[in-house]
């Protein structure tokens, strides 16, 4: 039964090995040389990048934004922005669907050996979608996340929303360079600034959340004692 629940990720580390032994003997892959691989026909181009995105999801390697931009440069906007968001569906999902197949075993793990992030996890675990939405802006990887939050059996819809929420204006952002290749331009600053909005909004709002929970406790912990005193002052 263990071994069955393990069986992904052994997957994925296997992934993930020959992902980085493949960058150690050859050296990083450039866009150029990825753009090489591209069928000419648009519609195998996108499922080729679908196929990308599920290999770049199991192997926590391969750079979000080398494919992304990748894309930007195969398709005109509209048709890249459209396959960059199913992309990145897939680039959430599958980490996902193979940490929730773990049953718990990557969290219960994680959460017994760090004392800090299982009272993160204790202070926060109500609102996972807006953690989730923290750490998706704070782009860290796509990967582990999904790992995470998977095993911590977090609802689907959710986690998926959070991360779209999270993800959009980097993927945006990459599209765009890949299109026209202009850093200034005027899409590639108002993704960063949503994304720089995105990031302030997210981590106040779960920090007011965090100072709520925390002043609930404390009054609950205290609501005994004032009942005692008030009860001993009557007596």
């Amino acid at each position: 039964m263990k071994l069955r629940k393990l069986l992904p990720l052994l997957i994925m580390l296997l992934c993930a090995a020959l992902a980085a032994a493949f960058l150690l003997l050859h050296g990083s892959i450039s866009v150029e040389e990825l753009l090489s691989y591209s069928p000419d026909n648009k519609w195998l181009a996108a499922l080729a990048a679908l196929l990308a995105y599920a290999l770049k999801s199991q192997t926590v390697v391969i750079p979000y934004a080398l494919i992304a931009t990748a894309v930007g440069l195969i398709f005109d906007l509209p048709a890249a922005l459209a396959v960059n968001a199913l992309g990145s569906i897939v680039c959430i999902s599958v980490p996902y669907l193979t940490g929730r197949s773990s049953d718990g075993v990557i969290v219960d793990t994680l959460l017994q050996k760090y004392p800090r992030v299982r009272g993160f996890y204790e202070s926060n675990r109500r609102h996972l979608f807006l953690v989730s939405l923290v750490l998706r802006v704070a782009n860290l990887s796509n990967d582990i996340l999904g790992l995470f939050f998977g095993s911590l059996r977090m609802k689907y819809w959710e986690y998926l929303v959070s991360s779209m929420i999270g993800i959009v204006p980097a993927m945006v952002l990459y599209t765009v360079l890949g299109n026209d290749l202009d850093p200034l331009s005027a899409p590639v600053l108002i993704c960063l600034g949503v994304d720089l909005v995105s990031i302030a909004s997210a981590f106040l709002l779960l920090r007011r959340r965090g100072r709520s929970c925390r002043g609930q406790a404390a009054e609950k912990q205290d609501g005994p004692g004032k009942e005692e005193t008030a009860n001993g002052e009557k007596e």
